[in-house]
């Protein structure tokens, strides 16, 4: 929060706003410009990078740590910072003074969304030229060599790949190797959850980042929510309250955070209250699927979760009972036996859990239940306000 909107929230502008003031603020698949307390993961990704400052490629890169960690939101940004330094600069040339050293360019491009060679080539030409680049209509090599056009006539590259070794993307080595296909002037830098020696590739440097300590995790929560939230909606006990419970784990605590602020906003209320947060809480599980991987879906597959998560406990009570609950819904084009397929298919990657239901009688084959592993009222707040900006 800038210091004019402190000013007008003292002098009462925002009176009248509801409890979630601002979506973007307090959502955990947002990233704030600025991260909060990471200032010494910051410079030891600057470390790693120094090589750069003066023109040359830097060491290939992993950065590893838990979900929660920060590691989106700090790489994310400081390669939107560092790109805006990237190529030719513009010197005053004189007998004095020789004329300043090219950085290389930096792309960051998340895997959720570019899990293929033509998804990854694509985000790369996207983030690299001013022109659109077409999605139908032209081939993998067709764009691996307008890439390596590119490469010869630029700067040297730096290429982030986030998200990497999950159940929907490829492993490091796979995007090592799309990534060396299209040039030698580049260096990869990915990011993950494993740790170095479970990976199948050998980087030259790492940085490791651990959950958010507890002083530092209330601070950020505290920024976002003086900014996403409106004026005194949840106080500092409430924001200590969540980060205790989230164990530093900083999407959890903001999943919770907007599960609580959506609870107050249907009830009517002006502020959050003590019910609300344990709401929040309640909503997210624990362990707690990121809601980034399930906004990554194909939109026909996060449907048929958004229909899941609105279903009422009877008509979640099998599996069989949710198919064909679902496969009724008026949003949902796609036979019972197609929802039934999905849904096994989502729990195999997941992101459901199959509960096995008892049964009283003791009679054949228990029933199984579908549970969501991600915050589901946050998921639907979400996926509701994506459908209507399109």
């Amino acid at each position: 929060m800038n210091i004019d909107d402190r000013i007008e929230r003292r002098l009462g502008y925002d009176t009248g706003l509801s409890v979630l003031a601002d979506f973007e603020a307090v959502s955990p698949v947002s990233h704030a410009e600025s991260p909060v307390g990471r200032g010494p993961a910051i410079e030891r990704l600057l470390d790693v990078f120094a090589p750069a400052f003066s023109g040359s490629l830097p060491p290939s890169l992993y950065v590893y740590g838990p979900k929660g960690s920060g590691k989106s939101a700090v790489v994310s940004a400081l390669f939107d910072r560092l790109s805006t330094h990237s190529g030719p600069r513009q010197a005053i040339q004189t007998t004095t003074r020789a004329v300043e050293p090219t950085i290389p360019g930096f792309v960051y491009v998340d895997a959720r969304h570019a899990s293929t060679r033509f998804r990854l080539y694509h985000a790369m030409l996207a983030a690299m030229s001013d022109d659109p680049v077409p999605d139908h209509g032209i081939g993998t090599e067709e764009l691996a060599e307008s890439l390596r056009d590119v490469m010869r006539t630029g700067p040297d590259l730096v290429v982030a790949v986030d998200h990497t070794n999950e159940v929907e993307t490829p492993p490091a080595s796979t995007l090592i190797g799309w990534l060396t296909d299209v040039g030698e002037r580049l260096v990869p830098a990915c990011i993950g959850r494993d740790p170095p020696d479970a990976i199948d590739w050998e980087p030259e440097s790492t940085v490791e980042f651990a959950k958010y300590r507890r002083h530092v995790l209330v601070e950020l929560l505290t920024s976002r929510c003086s900014t996403g939230l409106g004026r005194d909606a949840l106080t500092h006990d409430q924001i200590r309250d969540i980060v205790e419970w989230s164990a530093g784990d900083a999407h959890d605590a903001l999943a919770a955070v907007m599960g609580a602020a959506v609870s107050a906003e249907r009830a009517g209320a002006s502020t959050i209250r003590s019910a609300d947060v344990d709401t929040g809480i309640e909503g997210v599980p624990r362990p707690c699927v990121a809601l980034g991987r399930v906004l990554a879906l194909p939109e026909s597959r996060q449907r048929l979760l958004y229909e899941l998560a609105g279903l009422s406990d009877d008509e979640r009570s099998t599996v069989g009972a949710a198919t064909e609950a679902i496969a009724a819904r008026p949003g949902v084009d796609l036979s019972a036996s197609t929802v039934r397929r999905v849904l096994y298919e989502l729990a195999d990657a997941g992101l459901l859990e199959r509960v096995t239901v008892h049964r009283s009688d003791g009679k054949g084959r228990p029933p199984s239940r579908l549970v969501p592993l991600f915050p589901t009222v946050v998921f639907r707040e979400l996926f509701d306000r994506q459908a209507r900006t399109g």
